[in-house]
């Protein structure tokens, strides 16, 4: 008994479903022009297989050439969805070469009575050519993003996949390309067709999902380890960072430097301007510590009006110079808000030299040198005095 209509069906169901989740992840913005495109991926192969389902009954026109076309075509929406999901430009010029090439091979197929070659050698190649550009721009377009293993994965559907595809023709030179024929034709080998279109459209929205939650996963960490007004990093990472950098010093006995921030009399900016406009004062001041830094260098806002830069790999004069370099900066700032604010910052400057200092014994000196630098003028640079296990 043929199973493949019953196949068919599911196929068109579970097609649909997932076209009714992409639609339900648009309205909620996620990837939102992304998951439309792959909404109307699926929704295009849930078409398709309708026609595929009854193309014994309706014209060849609509069963074969408009049924292949929405299938190739699905692939190109979900491919232009990657695109624009990775941040990519759009290849129209050679989407529209996919759909010109799909369109008239199934025609030209048609007119010369159902030719096999051309119906099922070139819809599965122009799949196969898109599924594999699709997988190349996954791992082009995300691997910094999540990670070369991470994005490995997201494209290792689409590759294996696109490989079949692509072999599909091929198999069929060998052995027949009624063998590798229309999946509602009787046969053992199209109910198997059938059923690995079903795991395939499984396997490819389950990658997409994945790079969906994993951008969200990511923009919820980056949204948890950064400050919401200035974008620096907040407390809880930097104190995670400079445990990572006391480790390092402590195995390898490479120095690194700490600086303690204060905006000098932010309490007044607050009380005479108002807090939008000290709040206008921080995000200047922190865009000046980030411009002014090396990029290994780490600043953090650790709340109100305080700031935390570590420097890595830094000795005694080069956290001078660094601490000078950001001193400049801010001094340098223009303010609008009451015709034209000075704003100035004080900055405890602490070097590790050796001995594994805790960083309990750290802050306490970084914040000695920071009280010291308020109580002799402010907009000045005060140094910790040596630790005593340097």
């Amino acid at each position: 008994m043929n199973q493949a209509p019953l196949l068919l069906a599911v196929i068109l169901f579970q097609q649909s479903l997932f076209g009714g989740l992409w639609l339900m992840a648009a309205s909620l913005q996620l990837a939102r022009r992304a998951a439309l495109h792959w909404s109307a991926a699926t929704l295009m192969v849930a078409a398709g297989m309708a026609l595929v389902l009854v193309r014994a009954s309706i014209d060849p026109w609509l069963g074969v050439v408009l049924a292949n076309a929405l299938l190739v075509l699905s692939f190109v929406a979900m491919r232009r969805g990657i695109q624009i999901f990775g941040r990519l430009p759009p290849s129209d010029r050679e989407h529209a070469a996919v759909a010109a090439l799909v369109v008239a091979g199934n025609a030209a197929s048609t007119l010369l009575g159902g030719n096999m070659l051309l119906t099922v050698g070139l819809s599965s190649t122009l799949i196969g050519w898109t599924l594999l550009r699709a997988a190349h721009e996954v791992m082009l377009s995300l691997s910094d993003e999540f990670g070369r293993s991470a994005a490995r994965w997201c494209a290792a559907p689409a590759a294996l996949i696109g490989a079949l595809f692509a072999l599909r023709p091929v198999v069929g030179l060998f052995i027949g390309m009624a063998s590798v024929g229309a999946i509602d034709a009787p046969g053992n080998g199209n109910l198997a067709t059938a059923f690995a279109s079903m795991v395939f459209g499984m396997l490819i929205n389950t990658a997409l999902l994945a790079m969906v939650v994993l951008r969200l996963v990511r923009r919820l960490q980056h949204q948890s380890d950064h400050d919401a007004l200035t974008g620096l990093l907040g407390r809880r990472p930097m104190q995670r960072l400079l445990n990572a950098e006391a480790r390092r010093q402590r195995r390898f006995g490479s120095g690194y430097a700490m600086l303690s921030l204060d905006i000098d009399h932010f309490k007044a900016i607050n009380d005479s301007h108002g807090h939008a406009a000290g709040d206008a004062v921080l995000v200047r001041v922190a865009q000046a510590l980030r411009s002014h830094v090396r990029e290994v260098d780490r600043v953090a806002r650790m709340g109100g009006e305080e700031f935390c830069v570590l420097l890595p790999g830094t000795d005694e004069a080069g956290a001078r110079r660094s601490a000078e370099r950001l001193l400049a900066a801010v001094r340098a700032l223009r303010h609008p808000e009451g015709g034209g604010l000075q704003v100035t910052i004080s900055i405890g400057l602490a070097v590790v030299k050796g001995g594994g200092e805790p960083l309990a014994s750290l802050t306490r000196r970084l914040d000695r040198a920071l009280y010291a630098a308020k109580a002799r003028g402010r907009d000045r640079i005060e140094q910790a005095e040596p630790s005593v296990l340097a």
